[in-house]
């Protein structure tokens, strides 16, 4: 007599595993995946497949400017977002001022006072071929910087040396960029944040947000430049020691400015001002124009010291305009920024509060260095008042605030800050063998604070005790795909975000050439407790470069930006901004009661949560893949529509579901053959819903052993 037929009911969940061999991870966990692509933890159960991306304003899908976007966050109901500026600078060159030398790419431009630096964009226009270059309409960095004339670098080498181009050659230089707010309607509008901002050697933005001054704050670092100061409203950059404003600052000084004739040197008269050779000074207010310059907004120098009530410094350029003794008002606002070795936080890319104080790190000139502000005052970072600097003794490549301490990240190492205030900053060891390697890792979930290590993902979790620190790593089922992150793609261009509302983060890695080998990391939690809860899968074909997440009109919205100056609304749309979305689930080799008794397997039944018409493609694998074994063809299962569904009030349908949809979430599909293991493949392509897998059954019938 013929066995009888068994069901095997096996529930969607685990996640991807890479590092478990196959008869553990199918007696252990057969609902694991090996391989999860383009899935994350559904909400109502097992796997599903991701929504897609589309431009968050349809009618303006482009920030203004050139290149990627630099920076992207949400605050006060609105996104913001920075890119770098198309044209700082245009005009005609003098005749013929362009360069080439015989199998050589690089060119020299002449042009007198250009102002450009190394690293700067350059566009031309209008030239004629020279040494068999012609260079028009393409864009160049700046390679080397003399004041008459730069180098750039062409995409392709000359073949003879030759001056020439013509005298209509027309330029457009790119050198700083600007940051944009989003308005419903208009689009990205015009430029919203401080001008001036140099983005030669930025490649992103990063922000923090804080209240602790009774308003909302964020405050905006970019490696670079001057930290800024965001209230919703205005922009100010933050100097050592000013106030909210131009009519809120340190002291204001009084017809405190004399000048010589023909003479760039400005001398100020300033009671006790405590400043050095070095320091850097700004004034607004100022009602006249000092040697002939407009000095309001922007910042100089200090010169020379030559008491303690006087200093000077250089305006840059002179003209005979006379002699001015005691001029510029009654009511000079001052700011300074001390130029001391551990004060200067210009060009930090790393920022945060923790216990009121703003926090700065990341200096490419004090790399060990934290500089904090005074105590519930973000624009104030002088010592008398309570702000400081701390040599944390490493190169920090993140800081965090958690709970009750303040992490300071290196790449091997981790140091935490507790206490106060200055008075009991206690800087302690947490480890020196472990660190973050990806400064954008760092994220905030699940009462956890995530980071990847060399060793993969790792959270910092306070215990009960005080000054107990658990380090684990949590990301062992995929160690595979992490270990190989750093060798295929520079992990100073990835970026993370977190989607609260699923307690999901993604971390992206975005191709320097192609969407389509971008890759990423997708975990979630499934269970409370975080040391066995969290589930991984892998993204493919989502390019992001910066990402955010926020409220707006109490809704949260997840957004990236892209190389090509495009802000795009995540969790929107079943396919990636127009191209087909390429998900795989493949169960492990699932063997039953045993790994040598055959089976002859009859049907199988799949448990979905369909969203709209959609086509899988199941492919069934057998005996571990032995190339010896009969294979069958795939099949094709599709679902009408999402699953119909009553809503509890007025006994109409739900409009978010489909008439005449799915009447089950169950397909189901005869198979043949027989095998010792059976693993399943369901794919799908295209631009088709999404759609959940909460789990399977496989009805087989015992064949006894081969």
């Amino acid at each position: 007599m013929a066995d009888a037929l068994k069901d095997v009911t096996v529930l969607s969940k685990g996640g991807l595993y890479r590092n478990e061999d196959a008869l553990s991870l199918a007696a252990s966990n057969p609902g694991a995946a090996t391989r999860m692509l383009n899935f994350e933890i559904s909400q109502f159960g097992g796997y599903r497949r991701i929504n897609g991306f589309a431009p968050y304003d349809t009618s303006n899908t482009t920030v203004t400017g050139l290149g990627t976007i630099l920076g992207l966050w949400v605050h006060g109901n609105t996104i913001y977002a920075a890119r770098r500026n198309a044209g700082d600078a245009t005009g005609t060159l003098g005749a013929n001022p362009i360069t080439v030398t015989d199998e050589s790419a690089t060119i020299t431009i002449a042009h007198t006072s250009h102002g450009l630096a190394v690293g700067s964009f350059v566009t031309f226009a209008g030239a004629a071929a020279v040494g068999g270059l012609t260079i028009n309409s393409v864009e160049m960095k700046v390679v080397t910087a003399a004041t008459n004339s730069f180098t750039v670098a062409f995409t392709s080498v000359g073949t003879s040396t030759a001056t020439g181009g013509g005298s209509s050659v027309t330029y457009s230089y790119s050198y700083n960029y600007s940051i944009y707010k989003h308005v419903a309607g208009v689009g990205w509008g015009s430029n919203v944040g401080p001008t001036g901002r140099s983005v030669i050697g930025v490649s992103k933005l990063r922000v923090s947000d804080h209240s602790f001054v009774g308003a909302e704050i964020t405050v905006i670092a970019d490696g670079v430049n001057r930290p800024v100061r965001h209230t919703g409203t205005t922009f100010i950059e933050i100097f050592d020691k000013q106030g909210t404003s131009s009519a809120d600052t340190d002291a204001v000084l009084s017809n405190a400015f004399d000048s010589v004739n023909s003479d760039a040197t400005v001398t100020v008269d300033h009671v006790a001002h405590t400043l050095a050779v070095g320091d850097i000074v700004r004034y607004s207010g100022v009602n006249v124009n000092v040697g002939g310059v407009s000095i309001n907004d922007a910042n100089f120098t200090v010169a020379t010291v030559a008491d303690v009530d006087t200093y000077t410094f250089e305006l840059g350029s002179t003209s005979g305009v006379g002699s001015q003794t005691n001029v510029g008002g009654t009511a000079i606002n001052f700011f300074y920024n001390r130029n001391t070795s551990s004060k200067d936080f210009i060009g930090a890319k790393f920022t945060t509060d923790f216990r009121n104080h703003q926090f700065f790190a990341g200096m490419s000139v004090h790399p060990n260095f934290l500089v904090f502000s005074a105590p519930n005052d973000d624009l104030d970072f002088v010592v008398a008042s309570g702000g400081g600097t701390i040599n944390v003794g490493f190169t920090i490549t993140g800081i965090a605030k958690f709970r009750d301490s303040l992490y300071i990240f290196g790449s091997d190492k981790i140091k935490r800050l507790t206490g106060n205030n200055r008075s009991d900053f206690v800087l302690s060891e947490v480890t020196n063998n472990i660190g973050c390697i990806a400064s954008d890792s760092i994220i905030e979930i699940g009462g956890d604070i995530l980071f990847l290590a060399s060793d993969g993902i790792r959270p910092i979790q306070g215990t009960a005790r005080i000054g107990d620190i658990e380090l684990e790593t949590v990301s062992k089922p995929i160690q595979q795909i992490l270990q190989a992150l750093p060798s295929s793609h520079d992990l100073t261009n990835m970026c993370s975000v977190v989607i609260r509302n699923k307690t999901q983060f993604r971390y992206f890695f975005p191709s320097s050439t192609s969407a389509a080998d971008s890759e990423g990391i997708i975990g979630g939690l499934r269970f409370a407790d975080r040391r066995v809860g969290w589930e991984f899968g892998e993204l493919l074909g989502i390019r992001a470069f910066v990402a955010a997440s926020g409220l707006i009109d109490n809704q949260e919205v997840v957004v990236h930006g892209d190389s090509d100056g495009k802000v795009h609304k995540q969790e929107n749309g079943n396919d990636f901004n127009g191209s087909e979305v390429i998900s795989v689930y493949a169960t492990p080799f699932l063997y039953f009661d045993s790994t040598e008794k055959r089976k002859v397997f009859q049907k199988l039944s799949i448990f979905t949560r369909p969203e709209g018409s959609s086509t899988m493609n199941l492919g069934v694998r057998y005996d571990w893949d032995d190339p010896n074994a009969a294979m069958p063809l795939n099949y094709a299962l599709t679902t009408a529509g999402a699953l119909l569904r009553y809503t509890t009030t007025g006994g109409e349908y739900n409009s978010t579901f489909t008439f005449g949809g799915s009447a089950s979430p169950v397909l189901e599909t005869n198979l043949q053959g027989s095998a010792r293991s059976i693993s399943l493949v369901l794919t799908s392509s295209g631009t088709q819903a999404p759609y959940g897998v909460s789990g399977f059954s496989v009805t087989y019938q015992d064949a006894g052993y081969r």
